[in-house]
């Protein structure tokens, strides 16, 4: 069954990470210790906002989507990103190209993304550093501020439970403690709060996006097919019915979007990192469905196609 299927794969993941994965070293980010202001970003504009939604692996999708939207030149002018869609959306934020950000993403290995550390284990197993290190040795830009496309990234505030909006100062830390999923991912400590992922209260940020007041929002919700396994046990029940709550909390979240596009990729382990190509193609797909429908809003809103 796929249930079962999914905790030997966790539980050979996690054994490769214990026998092949070590605690990588933090990259030369200098942090400041007060948030830098967001000041900039009462000048940001924007006529069409993309809203990247969380979603773990799923969120190859993305790559699909931006694809999509590249080839039909749909504009972007700000990208709003939680959890796996503030990775995506940092990268194509920073070198917008999704040819680029595809031929990335194919060909990275876990190992450089995902590393493993005893040190303070009981937090969580994955340390983030090497995400860290990840972005910080592939994009040009260190701060928010120097992106090509505006970004901001969201994260859960752990003391509050409240959202927080990152769009200022190191982009690397701040997209860590978006993704920051327990308990297999640790918390981020930033600014004097601790962060986790953006994604247990607001997977899909249309109400972030609404606050810059553009003329369309473009949302991507990445929930999944559910196995028609049903579960033989307590955990595996409880599991199923965590996912249910997410999936409701996913389309709450997104309903408020002019658009929303929807890939629907099957259930996918989410240390399953296999089917890339396939999930880039579900985005894909998805968005062009949705596009004679972004085509008449930018039409009504007298918004202009990109130009090549």
């Amino acid at each position: 069954m796929k249930s079962t299927r999914f905790f030997k794969k966790l539980g050979i993941g996690l054994g490769l990470l214990f026998l092949t994965g070590c605690a990588a070293t933090t990259a030369p980010i200098k942090t400041p210790t007060a948030e830098p202001s967001t000041h900039y970003l009462k000048k940001v504009h924007p006529r069409v906002v993309l809203v990247l939604g969380s979603g773990s692996v799923r969120g190859f999708a993305h790559i699909g989507v931006l694809k999509a939207l590249e080839k039909h030149h749909i504009p972007i002018d700000l990208i709003v990103g939680t959890s796996a869609g503030s990775i995506i959306g940092a990268l194509y934020a920073d070198h917008p190209s999704a040819a680029d950000l595809q031929n990335l993403l194919l060909n990275v290995s876990r190992q450089e993304v995902i590393d493993f550390s005893l040190r303070d284990l009981a937090e969580g197993p994955i340390s983030g550093n090497g995400l860290q290190n990840f972005l910080f040795n592939h994009l040009k830009a260190s701060n928010f501020e120097e992106l090509k496309k505006p970004l901001v990234v969201i994260a859960t505030n752990l003391s509050t439970g409240q959202i927080h909006v990152f769009g200022s100062g190191p982009i690397a830390p701040a997209v860590n403690a978006s993704s920051a999923a327990p308990p297999f991912f640790r918390p981020v400590r930033l600014y004097g709060n601790t962060y986790v992922d953006g994604g247990f209260i607001d997977p899909v940020a249309v109400d972030i996006a609404q606050q810059f007041h553009p003329k369309v929002i473009i949302a991507v919700s990445l929930n999944h097919r559910l196995s028609g396994d049903l579960p033989t046990n307590g955990a595996k029940t409880f599991l199923r019915s965590f996912d249910f709550m997410l999936m409701q909390l996913n389309d709450y979240t997104s309903t408020k979007a002019d658009v929303i596009i929807r890939p629907q990729p099957d259930d996918i382990d989410m240390f399953d990192g296999s089917r890339r190509t396939y999930l880039m193609k579900a985005g894909e797909d998805a968005t062009e469905q949705m596009m004679p429908q972004i085509k008449k809003l930018l039409s009504r809103n007298k918004i202009r196609l990109a130009k090549s």
